[in-house]
């Protein structure tokens, strides 16, 4: 009897549950494994021609180096039961920019994203303890790593050869790490990690990483120019009280790497729904559609009272923006002045990709040229597609503040405020936090400056201060 079967364009065991190979000579497979499958065997698809791989939720398990050296490979999907990844999965994959992980992975092995020279973003799980050896190899495209907080040990060459490689956020739980773990790195500037963990440190003198040993701290990871750059962009030795907020010098610059663009969008697709996030909101708010239109009274969204917008700030301003979301437009009329700025993501939006600029003060009957540009910083990190600056939040108004706390406990939100420090804060600024949900906490606020210098997919609620 034939041992192996030819069906889909694939080659089979006789009880289909293995997948063996591609049959090349019929040419009907074209990425996608049909569902029943429970097993593909080791380097299957190694070299494939395909743009888009996608594994069946059936597949339980897969061989090592399924994927290796498909040099045309961009995205992948990987099965929701499979719980464990075999070694060099995704080796010398250089054009992948994308993989839908499972959502329980107990480990990272060997060699899994080695020479994938195209991958902007790890897609980690929790849970997973150790970086394996050459794990992250040869990703020339990493600009920044947040390695997740469960990991206890990073291994030899893991993250050797990230050229591109800016910033550096390292686990509490790290307790080993290979010497040449992040070999040919030379573009490192920013190193973060807990000042809870007990072995390793960051120095606030030159920001290098060193470790704790009993003969002394010992230097294990530099960074670029270590002589001549001021490394660490947040201070942690902060006191709740007097301690100075993030203030808007410490991200703004005069380089046109950090300005997004802003363009008007007259138009949007008809039928365009909004996102299944929005529609969440839309129905905790429990406000129909033709109550907002009145719900709050008054105009809004356009210049300061006595201010005049001359022609060309309106070019440069460029916020005629159609916004399909009632609730948000609701938000934009009740403020004294609002600018919408849609940006263009380089990257893979987060699940929210709108952020909340609330400013304090104005200047000239504007936000500060400052503040809008750290906005467009943190919406090129992020990826973020829009920013909503605000000023004049009706704060005495009772019921709209109810609505915008419930409207913006789920958003990305930064307070932009005269004061230095929470002890300093004034009364309209205390009311902007508690209703936008940010926690002026030491610890909350340390891990929000944390967060927002670096792309993680979380919910941003941040405090910055902003000077005329």
């Amino acid at each position: 009897m034939d041992q192996i079967v030819r069906k889909n364009g694939l080659l089979y065991t006789p009880d289909l549950h293995t997948v063996l190979g591609v049959d090349v000579e019929s040419g009907e497979f074209t990425g996608r494994i049909p569902f029943g499958a429970h097993y593909v065997d080791e380097e299957v698809f190694t070299e494939c021609p395909y743009e888009k791989m996608d594994i069946p939720d059936s597949v339980m398990g897969i061989g090592v180096a399924l994927f290796k050296d498909s040099k045309n490979l961009k995205t992948v999907k990987l099965p929701e039961k499979l719980t464990e990844l075999p070694p060099y999965l995704f080796s010398g994959c250089t054009a992948l920019e994308k993989v839908k992980m499972p959502n329980v992975v107990y480990s990272f092995p060997e060699g899994l994203f080695q020479n994938c020279s195209s991958l902007k973003e790890i897609p980690f799980r929790a849970g997973i303890r150790e970086l394996s050896p050459y794990i992250f190899e040869g990703c020339s495209s990493l600009v920044s790593l947040v390695i997740p907080p469960t990991v206890e040990r990073i291994e030899a060459r893991a993250a050797a050869g990230c050229t591109s490689l800016v910033t550096l956020v390292l686990p509490v739980a790290l307790r080993e790490l290979d010497d040449s773990a992040f070999d040919d790195c030379p573009n490192i500037r920013n190193i973060r990690i807990s000042e809870d963990n007990p072995v390793f440190y960051v120095s606030e003198e030159d920001g290098c990483l060193y470790e704790r040993t009993d003969s002394g701290d010992k230097l294990r990871l530099s960074v670029a120019g270590t002589e001549k750059q001021v490394v660490n962009l947040f201070k942690e030795n902060v006191d709740d009280e007097t301690e100075p907020f993030f203030t808007d010098e410490d991200f703004y610059e005069e380089d046109d790497d950090f300005s997004a663009e802003v363009a008007a969008q007259d138009e949007i697709a008809e039928g365009e729904e909004p996102e299944e996030a929005e529609e969440n909101l839309h129905t905790q708010a429990a406000v129909s559609d033709e109550e907002l239109a009145n719900l709050f009274g008054g105009e809004g969204g356009g210049a300061a009272p006595g201010s005049e917008a001359s022609e060309e700030e309106d070019e440069i301003a460029a916020v005629t923006v159609k916004i399909t979301d009632s609730k948000t437009q609701a938000i934009l009329d009740s403020v004294e002045v609002s600018r919408v700025i849609e940006c263009e993501p380089q990257g893979t939006p987060p699940d929210d990709a709108d952020l909340f600029v609330i400013a304090e003060i104005m200047e000239n009957g504007d936000f500060t040229k400052k503040l809008e540009a750290v906005a467009r910083r943190f919406a090129q990190i992020q990826d973020y597609k829009r920013i909503f600056m605000l000023y004049g939040l009706p704060v005495d108004n009772d019921e709209f503040m109810e609505f915008f706390k419930l409207y913006v406990s789920n958003r990305n939100v930064v307070f932009a405020c005269e004061a230095a420090n929470a002890s300093t804060l004034s009364e309209y600024g205390k009311t902007v936090c508690e209703y936008s949900r940010i926690d002026l906490s030491h610890e909350a606020l340390l891990e929000q400056k944390q967060n927002i210098s670096t792309k993680n997919n979380t919910l941003i609620k941040l405090i910055i201060q902003d000077k005329k």
